[in-house]
């Protein structure tokens, strides 16, 4: 089977974590399923330099792990006009399609990743050549989508394509007439993040995420502080990995909180760095506002620690009160009152039903998930 994956996200520029888990899906059905996998991503370049836009290679290859992410770039000129953005989004998508076929064979699947634009070119595209569509949502502004400036493309994706999303959530809302619909998580490498537990002394609490807006960090540190003041638990320490554009505000909300010597912000780290850093903490907090799934959530688990998260949706489908505890969003005292419930009650997580959890998001899991739908589209088609 040939699948080619067209992300509406890749990570490159300034943040090389918006779409990583596009790059670990389409490794995982090669290593997973033997599968003949490319990606296709149209690259947007924003307009405050239309001039070197001009003299910027405009396409370009990457070999990537057992597969090859080919690029074409293109102006993006959706804050003048989005309707305008959006055809000349479905013309580079075909055009870059089109040289793509002159080296590689027509795929049996179109995979797009999140609705706009990438979905709605896609399914274009599909309807075009008579290729079977997938679309995976995985935007936590995903709502947006359903107003009335974007309506008519979401309306044009869901009659065109297999709808799948990242939680179970999202699907809820969907029209009656979608039929095609299916849960393709994230997929998580649990493997990796299996180490050896390590007897950990005192209160640890790790949080990896990208600083930026939505994630409320501000209220994992009021309620740290609150944890120290209230709960007399001193021998604490907070370990944040990540990077954004937030980071000074984040830097400075600490300071006022005077919690310099109980928070560490140790910057982007690796995969491998992440795992270790896990392995030396005993809880991980998730404070967000909205969280489509939250990948760093079932790392977490897949380490063995129980998780605390606000209800922000896509952890509502992993955390229960045998691997942790939801809070309410934005409420700093319960966020502090469930972080030291767990804590008093640490020994009683049991780290194998921690990691089964953590498991049904394997790259084996996710894409026998993701293979059950492409086989059932290409018998529908012949």
């Amino acid at each position: 089977m040939n699948v080619l994956i067209i992300p509406t996200w890749y990570p490159n520029g300034k943040d090389m974590l918006m779409g990583v888990y596009h790059k670990e899906f389409c490794e995982a059905l090669v290593k997973e399923k033997n599968l003949k996998v490319n990606m296709l991503f149209i690259e947007r370049e924003r307009l405050n330099n239309p001039i070197k836009y001009l003299f910027m290679k405009k396409d370009y290859i990457i070999e990537e792990n057992g597969y090859k992410t080919y690029v074409k770039r293109m102006l993006n000129v959706e804050r003048i006009n989005f309707d305008f953005q959006m055809r000349q989004y479905v013309k580079t998508l075909e055009k870059a399609f089109k040289e793509y076929l002159k080296k590689n064979p027509k795929p049996d699947i179109l995979h797009a990743e999140v609705t706009i634009p990438a979905g709605y070119a896609t399914c274009i595209l599909g309807k075009k050549y008579n290729i079977p569509v997938v679309v995976t949502e995985h935007a936590t502004y995903y709502k947006d989508f359903f107003r009335a400036q974007n309506k008519k493309y979401t309306e044009f994706v869901l009659k065109n394509a297999y709808y799948t999303s990242v939680s179970k959530y999202m699907l809820e809302d969907l029209p009656d007439y979608v039929t095609k619909k299916k849960v393709i998580p994230n997929l998580v490498d649990t493997e990796s993040f299996k180490l050896n537990r390590k007897k950990i002394k005192g209160l640890r609490i790790a949080k990896v995420c990208a600083f930026r807006k939505g994630k409320r960090i501000e209220d994992l540190l009021s309620a740290l502080r609150i944890l120290i003041d209230k709960y007399k638990i001193e021998d604490v320490l907070l370990t944040i990995v990540g990077d954004g554009y937030l980071k000074s505000f984040y830097e400075e909300k600490c300071h006022e909180l005077n919690l310099e010597d109980y928070v560490k912000f140790v910057g982007r780290k690796s995969k491998e760095e992440i795992a270790q850093i896990l392995n030396e903490n005993n809880m991980f907090v998730i404070t967000s506002t909205n969280e489509t799934f939250c990948i760093p959530g079932i790392e977490a688990l897949a380490s063995g620690m129980p998780v605390v998260s606000t209800k922000c949706f896509g952890p509502e489908e992993y955390i229960d009160e045998k691997s942790g505890k939801l809070v309410e969003i934005g409420n700093i005292e319960e966020i502090a009152s469930a972080i030291a419930s767990v804590y008093q009650n640490i020994e009683e997580y049991d780290i194998k039903y921690l990691r089964d959890i953590a498991d049904r998001y394997s790259a084996k899991n996710v894409t026998d998930m993701a293979l059950e739908v492409y086989q059932e589209l290409i018998r529908k088609d012949k």
